[in-house]
């Protein structure tokens, strides 16, 4: 059976060294779903706080937003470029 290992220090320890903020509410509900991700790891395994993190990453989605951001900001400075040309 997986040790209890203390997520909630080490998640914590984590946001000061990379300066996240986040609620203790937060903390504590994160820290919960990596002690359950690391209870159905087999045993033997261990779960780090980076490799928590890294797994929930996705670069691909994650440009894909800044795409979809970017040309909505396009979309946004033209029509506000027209309202100003009408409005003149």
């Amino acid at each position: 059976m997986p040790s209890n290992t203390d997520y909630l220090s080490k998640l914590a320890t984590y946001n000061a060294q990379h300066g996240i903020t986040v609620t203790f509410s937060e903390m504590k509900k994160t820290a919960r779903r990596m002690q359950k991700q690391h209870e159905s790891m087999p045993e033997g395994w261990r779960l780090t706080v980076e490799d928590y993190f890294r797994q929930i990453s996705d670069p691909t989605g994650e440009e894909a937003t800044d795409n979809v951001m970017n040309e909505r900001a396009k979309q946004n400075q033209a029509a506000a470029a027209r309202r100003l040309a009408d409005a003149a």
